[in-house]
């Protein structure tokens, strides 16, 4: 028997990698609504921006169907990211990634600006006869940095008298427990979130992408709001841009003159309404048109006129007016109302997220969706001035596609935890 005890082969330890594995990859079922939701929007989506850009591509393109190929391929592209990641566990976003993701992008926005000195506007990193908009990675980077941070500063956020708030990313590392060290205060954990958010939406903003920098402003202090931040803040920052805006607006507009010409005129031609031919106000004009031309029904799918070129560039930020005249208020009504249903799904998810970290990546993600929704049709609507804005899932634009699947798959990796918890 003893002879045998010492045949027997010992239980061999997971090695290390094994049991990264393990760690990374989940097991759980996705969340089957709100994936059902993506596939309705991307296939609308891609259906309209086909109906949007056909026009235009006869006359500009290589054929007729350039844009909806040129968008397909990155929609695929972006359906085979979202898969992945959303089998790959959020957790390990941690820590060393997330460092990792908010200086390669503090890098990539200063590389933007630095290659394009000379140019007006100064977004895209050209590689070949490929473009690549850093701005749109600063989105989710923006949401996952805050989301680790807020994670980090949770306890000095909530410490009340001496109580500590429960830890929310589990046991802390060597340099965050150095980070800690240092930000130990609720002032101190505040101004740190809001240097984040400022480094951000001034890299944007100095690529004179101002609709991208509202976009991250709005998605930072929304977040801020979730950490715990003093209410005292929001409400002078409110009323100091209020100050600022109607100072700007209506008191001393020439002040944007000197900074911008582009933001000047952009600024002008909301308030006055003024005609300046095929240049600033052409488009807001003809988006409102296709609007008015749509009605309760729209003109039939493919009917739209004001796309025969009068739209400059139809497939892009203003899709949703031809959205608008082909489907009509009714149909314009559904593709809120898919995205309405969407981010309530996505804040359902981050209800019930295993951790905090979870819920604030979807939230934050969230959030983007919803605000990028709002101020396209606020800028096609004439509501605000036209700063140039992405409606999701339907406008032309592979790095935005891409990049939205893949926080599309981030939220279905929550959601993976979230039924796991279950059973």
């Amino acid at each position: 028997m003893s002879e045998r005890v010492r045949k027997m082969p010992k239980a061999s330890k997971s090695s290390p990698a094994l049991e990264f594995i393990k760690r990374a990859f989940h097991t759980g079922g996705i969340d089957v609504v709100f994936c059902c939701l993506i596939m309705i929007l991307f296939a609308f989506g891609i259906t309209m921006m086909y109906s949007a850009s056909y026009a235009y591509a006869s006359a500009y393109a290589s054929s007729p169907s350039a844009y909806f190929k040129s968008q397909l391929f990155y929609g695929v592209l972006g359906f085979i990211m979202m898969a992945v990641i959303s089998k790959i566990d959020y957790r390990i976003l941690n820590s060393f990634l997330t460092t990792l993701a908010f200086f390669g992008t503090v890098g990539l926005l200063g590389l933007t600006i630095v290659l394009n000195i000379g140019n007006p506007i100064k977004r895209w990193i050209y590689i070949g006869s490929h473009q690549f908009q850093p701005s749109e990675i600063s989105k989710f980077v923006l949401v996952l940095v805050m989301a680790y941070l807020i994670c980090i500063f949770n306890n000095p956020l909530h410490a009340e008298k001496g109580k500590r708030a429960m830890p929310s990313i589990g046991r802390l590392t060597k340099p965050e427990k150095i980070m800690l060290g240092f930000f130990d205060t609720k002032l101190k954990c505040t101004f740190a979130l809001a240097a984040v958010v400022v480094i951000f939406c001034g890299l944007v903003m100095l690529e004179s992408h101002l609709s991208c920098t509202i976009l991250l402003f709005c998605m930072g202090v929304s977040m801020m709001w979730l950490a715990g931040v003093d209410k005292k803040w929001f409400v002078l920052l409110g009323i100091g841009i209020v100050l600022v805006l109607f100072y700007v607006v209506y008191v001393n507009p020439d002040i944007v003159k000197s900074l911008s010409t582009y933001g000047y005129e952009r600024i002008m031609t909301w308030k006055t309404k003024e005609d300046f031919g095929k240049t600033t106000r052409w488009q807001t004009e003809q988006g409102l048109l296709a609007i008015g031309s749509g009605g309760p029904f729209g003109v039939g799918f493919g009917n739209s006129k004001q796309k025969q070129l009068y739209i400059p560039e139809p497939q892009n930020d203003f899709i949703f007016s031809v959205i608008c005249e082909e489907l009509g208020f009714f149909g314009a009504a559904i593709v809120v109302l898919l995205f309405a249903a969407l981010v309530c799904r996505g804040f359902m998810i981050a209800t019930k997220a295993k951790d905090l970290f979870g819920s604030l990546l979807v939230i934050g993600i969230m959030m983007q969706i919803g605000f990028q929704v709002i101020l396209n049709i606020a800028v096609v609507t004439d509501t605000v001035p036209n700063t140039g804005i992405a409606l999701p899932f339907f406008s032309y634009g592979g790095t935005a596609l891409v990049i939205l699947m893949c926080e599309m798959g981030v939220v279905l990796s929550v959601s993976r935890t979230c039924r796991a918890e279950k059973r």
